[in-house]
Formats: structure tokens, C-alpha cells, sequence
């Protein structure tokens, strides 16, 4: 069926398809994707983009709205944090940096934050550095809340946005690929799934 049919696409034809169909299409794919970037923000580097790519290549004419339902909850997962490191940054922040080793970056965070907190926002889609970390220290060292939420906000959604055209343009015939191949879906959803499990017990 082409892309631009306004008619919804055919369910897969085998079980395994079916139940890959059903769960992009229905609430749990969208719920799953707000959580994991709410999670990513505030507790876990949890795979939010894995995620995503799997909902927005399932459902091309959605992926617009999947971008922004995730940019959505990585920015408040970001104020989340945000606000445990400007309230409990001894009691929170450090643990949890800890815990994931990243207190090697708190200094030259904070320096990037003095010199440019909006360029340091507006990128930290596109740095290896794990998000939960921006918001934290943003709280710890006086960023304030409104540009924290702003330039957040402009950086998860064009990171989105991208992510969203790439799928839209790539999502049919990748679709058409995992039609044929349900078991490769079933270990891709279990390999993300199994992820989000070891970071959270490390």
C-alpha cells in the first residue's frame, strides 16, 4: 500500500507481525516512548531513540507526533533532574552520577554551562554525554529554569524532528522488510527491553 494512502496499513500477516502491529499502533507503543524519555532524562540513560525508531518506521505518518510526544518527555524528564540538583543535589545528584561514572564530567559541564548555557542545551542531543547529566548539574549550578526548559526544549524537538523526517522518508520500505522478519522484531524488543533492565540494575 503506498505511503500517502489515507487508508491505515494492513495489519502484518503473521502472529509474530500481528503482535508487532497491534503494539505500534495502539497505546503502548506511545506510552512505553514518553516513559523511556521521561526515564532518560531523570534516572536512567534508558534508549529512547531505539525506541522511537521502532514506533516511527512501524507507523510512518505518525512520526511527527511520536517526535514531539518524546521531545516532550525529555524535557521533563530534564526539569525533573533539574530540580533534584538545584534542591538535592547531595543526595541525589552525586549518587546517580556516580553510579553511571559521570562525575569526571561535572567540571567541564559546569565550565560549558558558564561560558554558553543555551549552546550547551541546544546540543546536548548530539554529544555522547548522557542527558540526565545536563538537567542535574543545570539545577546544581544555578542554570536558570526558564532557559533550562527553552533551549531543552529546541534541542529535543529539532533532534526529533530529524529523527522523524529520516523515518517518514526511510519507515515504508523498512516496514516492508520487518514484515518479513518477525522474529529479528522479537530480538530487537528484547534487546532494548534487556538494556533498559541492565543499565537500571549496574
Amino acid at each position: 500500500m503506498p505511503e500517502n494512502d489515507p487508508r491505515p496499513h494492513p495489519p502484518l500477516k503473521d502472529s509474530g507481525g500481528d503482535r508487532w502491529a497491534r503494539w505500534t499502533g495502539g497505546r503502548a507503543g506511545p506510552v512505553l516512548l514518553f516513559a523511556c524519555a521521561v526515564v532518560e532524562g531523570c534516572l536512567v540513560p534508558a534508549p529512547t531513540e531505539a525506541v522511537f525508531a521502532a514506533l516511527a518506521i512501524a507507523r510512518p505518518r505518525r512520526a511527527w507526533a511520536l517526535g514531539a510526544l518524546a521531545a516532550a518527555g525529555s524535557v521533563l524528564g530534564g526539569v525533573i533532574a533539574w530540580h533534584l540538583g538545584a534542591t538535592a543535589f547531595d543526595r541525589y545528584g552525586q549518587p546517580l552520577l556516580a553510579r553511571y561514572g559521570l562525575m569526571g564530567e561535572l567540571e567541564a559541564l559546569g565550565a560549558l554551562y558558564r561560558r554558553n548555557a543555551a549552546l550547551a542545551l541546544l546540543t546536548s542531543g548530539y554529544t555522547p554525554v548522557p542527558y540526565l547529566l545536563y538537567g542535574t548539574v543545570g539545577g546544581a549550578t544555578g542554570v536558570p529554569l526558564g532557559t533550562f526548559v527553552v533551549f531543552c526544549a529546541l534541542g529535543r524537538g529539532l533532534k526529533y524532528a530529524v529523527l522523524a523526517g529520516v523515518a517518514r522518508i526511510a519507515g515504508p520500505p523498512v516496514r516492508r522488510w520487518l514484515a518479513r522478519n518477525p522474529r529479528r522484531i522479537a530480538l530487537v524488543v528484547t534487546a532494548v527491553a534487556l538494556i533498559v533492565l541492565g543499565a537500571w540494575m549496574i
